[in-house]
């Protein structure tokens, strides 16, 4: 009789926190729905978005070991980013000069927005880590294509810079 009734019990508070939590996620969905459309933007958009860059003209790049500004600069880009998932997060940058390959790679993101991520970041020339995990920001990834974005280390040591040939932008 006491196993039943504490069943009984399980069960019941169980179904009881079942519909309080439905009814808040509910609550907070219908709240959404009804500020997208005050605002005219489609809850999608206005939640969560994903961007994706692509670049095979980079611009610059400086070493900021060597103190070497490079201006003709060939390789390849790719940053994507999501404020719904920031591990997900990515920066691939394969880059040649005349004496060295360079990777630089997005290690944690600090804070994303469409225009920026802000990081840690590795740095590799020719496979060797110079630079680990190393503060800076990506911006100007915003832009169009044809344009260029930049990114710079913390203390403005390390850079390249590199133009859009391609973006892909959406919503979740």
């Amino acid at each position: 009789m006491f196993r039943m009734k504490r069943l009984l019990l399980v069960i019941i508070t169980t179904l009881i926190f079942t519909m309080a939590f439905s009814t808040m996620a509910f609550a907070i969905d219908a709240n959404a729905v009804s500020q997208s459309q005050n605002s005219g933007n489609s809850v999608a958009a206005s939640a969560y978005w994903y961007h994706q860059i692509i670049s095979d003209k980079p611009l610059y790049l400086h070493d900021a070991n060597t103190d070497t500004w490079y201006d003709s600069v060939k390789g390849t880009v790719d940053i994507k980013w999501t404020n719904l998932i920031p591990i997900f997060n990515s920066l691939t940058a394969d880059l040649q000069v005349y004496d060295a390959t360079y990777q630089f790679t997005l290690v944690t993101t600090e804070s994303c927005s469409s225009d920026s991520i802000k990081g840690t970041f590795n740095i590799k020339k020719n496979g060797v880590v110079v630079a680990a995990n190393i503060r800076g920001e990506l911006y100007g990834i915003n832009l169009a294509e044809g344009d260029y974005f930049k990114f710079y280390s913390d203390d403005m040591n390390w850079h390249f810079s590199a133009y859009i040939t391609n973006r892909i932008d959406g919503a979740i």
